[in-house]
């Protein structure tokens, strides 16, 4: 009896007898997670553009009250899965065992960072992302963030968005961790007030503004190319594993882009840029999802999603960018190229998805 796996669906929390509906652990777990990261961005944001010189302050108090409250969640799950003779890991309810072993990484790491400020001060720009404490908090938020969307893989299609909604936020939050680490690599610095001087102006400095500008437009297209691999490594692996209901690409976009947009936006209307191209991406994909039914047993319709989606973000980043900011500096040629390159890398993650499900049943080409 002890030996025996335990990952079956067996729910220790209710949830209503809809097919495919959400539990309440699910609910609860997406809570803590949405919690703790709030405090963390807005922690990184006073980072950024504020000096903080004390780990007791009120985002921390956010990011680690949201922990603690992740763990007491799942320590009631599993207490009231557990049978009889059966170890608490074998009662931890079914997805949930990654989300465990994160709380845990989450909460040492952060005892870890109250010693490390101790030891070394406090980082205050870019430095916070290599932090080996944050490290390890991040790597375990991302695994508590996992649970939700496990849990609801394991159970059949939701015939509601509602009952799909802790999934599709926790998978959005599950990449804004990732979007933390790799802030560096968010906004694409393609805005008329992001230009970089004129060499005809500057004329004397045209070779260091030349060089310049190479590294800039290098980097900027270097964000675009992951901003997308983002974009559509989320969507195509939840279109490959389950049946999304329409709007659920929407709330996907706009939970991976909402956290670090509000950290990293200098104003209002930069945010409100993000998210206004993330809808209009999520609405696309759903349009897509809706009339084609992408799926790996459907690879034609599965690429044109991966194309799609974040295609339209740029597509409508840059639209909306025109009426909001004055538009853009780039060219029509880097501008108009960059939109298809973000296509082409959609088509080539689903390929990867394509092509591993073909190789593994080859009778379904």
């Amino acid at each position: 009896m002890r030996g025996r796996s335990i990952e079956v669906d067996r729910n220790p929390l209710p949830r209503e007898e809809r097919p495919g509906s959400a539990s309440l652990l699910d609910w609860l777990v997406t809570l803590a997670v949405t919690w703790t990261m709030t405090g963390l961005f807005i922690d990184a944001h006073e980072h950024l553009f504020k000096t903080v010189e004390t780990f007791l302050n009120p985002w921390h108090l956010t990011m680690y009250t949201g922990a603690v409250f992740a763990a007491a969640v799942l320590a009631v799950a599993t207490a009231r899965n557990r049978r009889p003779n059966e170890t608490f890991w074998q009662a931890i309810p079914s997805g949930y065992r990654p989300s465990v072993a994160g709380v845990a990484g989450l909460i040492g790491g952060g005892a870890l960072d109250s010693l490390w400020h101790a030891i070394f001060g406090f980082e205050h720009q870019l430095d916070l992302l290599l932090s080996p404490p944050h490290l390890l908090l991040l790597t375990g938020l991302f695994f508590l963030a996992v649970g939700p969307v496990r849990s609801a893989l394991a159970r059949p299609p939701a015939s509601r968005l509602v009952d799909q909604l802790p999934m599709l936020l926790s998978m959005g939050l599950a990449f804004e961790v990732i979007q933390f680490v790799m802030q560096i690599a968010f906004y694409p610095e393609a805005l008329q007030r992001d230009r970089p001087l004129s060499q005809v102006v500057f004329h004397d400095e045209q070779f260091v503004l030349s060089v310049l500008l190479f590294y800039k437009q290098a980097l900027e297209i270097a964000i675009v190319i992951w901003q997308s691999a983002l974009l559509a490594a989320a969507v195509l692996y939840l279109c490959a594993r389950t049946r999304l209901q329409f709007g659920a690409l929407v709330v996907v976009c706009v939970a991976e882009k909402l956290w670090i947009g509000g950290e990293l936006s200098s104003d209002a209307f930069e945010l409100l840029l993000l998210l206004l191209a993330s809808v209009v991406a999520g609405l696309a994909g759903d349009a897509i999802v809706s009339k084609l039914k992408p799926s790996l047993q459907n690879p034609n319709a599965f690429r044109l999603l991966g194309f799609v989606v974040p295609a339209a973000y740029f597509g409508a980043y840059f639209t909306f960018a025109v009426p909001m900011f004055g538009g853009t500096w780039w060219d029509s040629s880097f501008l108009f190229g960059s939109i298809v390159l973000a296509g082409i890398v959609g088509v080539c993650v689903s390929q990867l998805l394509v092509g591993g499900f073909q190789a593994r049943f080859p009778n379904s080409a």
